[in-house]
């Protein structure tokens, strides 16, 4: 498992100065079906490390993935974000005891208002779906893997994929069909998924799609 240091950090929204954990390098075990990573050791262990590729203000909960030292924001658009958090409601409701997956939902709301695109959206989304699942939360492990449809989905529209991205983003929406039930949605994702494979060094995800349509065939039986 990777270890923290610990670091101080300003935020670049509302200027507070806090300690914030600097994730290293950890060690996995494999990966699930929608490439959520294990990890040996318990599973909160496993929820802290996923949570832990975020840093998340204490003070205002403004949130991104990585860390805050790179990211020079305009008066405007810290104004923007500051009322975004204020006006959010699940930071209203769990701010006073934060359950892990808040980090990555702040992290989607500021990253609407900084124009982040669709696709790395759906991946904060499909993240705070991982992390749900390791703590147990499965109504919120659903929100969070239909909300990363729904950015996947854009992204193909707006994002212009390619190559790996492409059939990589295509097969997570059949995958999360799957989980969520739509089998028959699912199976039609997996054979666009198919489709976009072109490069090499891909095989690990044909053998993903060709797994996981022969598992949403008989779930749809």
């Amino acid at each position: 498992m990777g270890e923290l240091r610990q670091a101080y950090t300003r935020c670049p929204v509302c200027r507070y100065v806090f300690r914030a954990p600097s994730p290293r390098p950890y060690v996995t075990i494999g990966r699930e079906s929608d490439l959520c990573p294990k990890f040996p050791g318990r599973v909160s262990d496993a929820a802290r490390l996923i949570t832990n590729e975020l840093t998340m203000c204490p003070a205002c909960a403004f949130a991104t993935a990585g860390t805050f030292e790179d990211l020079d924001l305009t008066f405007d658009e810290r104004h923007d974000i500051e009322e975004r958090l204020k006006e959010d409601g699940l930071l209203r409701v769990f701010r006073t005891s934060p359950p892990p997956w808040l980090a990555f939902h702040s992290a989607e709301v500021c990253g609407k208002d900084r124009g982040l695109r669709a696709r790395d959206l759906g991946d904060l989304c499909l993240r705070a779906s991982w992390v749900c699942r390791k703590e147990r939360e499965h109504p919120f492990e659903s929100t969070f893997q239909l909300r990363a449809i729904r950015y996947f989905i854009r992204a193909l529209e707006e994002d212009g994929l390619v190559g790996r991205e492409l059939s990589v983003t295509a097969y997570l929406i059949g995958e999360l069909n799957r989980r969520l039930g739509n089998h028959r949605e699912a199976l039609n994702w997996f054979v666009n998924a198919e489709r976009t494979i072109e490069e090499e060094g891909l095989a690990w995800l044909e053998r993903l799609i060709s797994q996981q349509s022969k598992l949403a065939k008989e779930q749809a039986a």
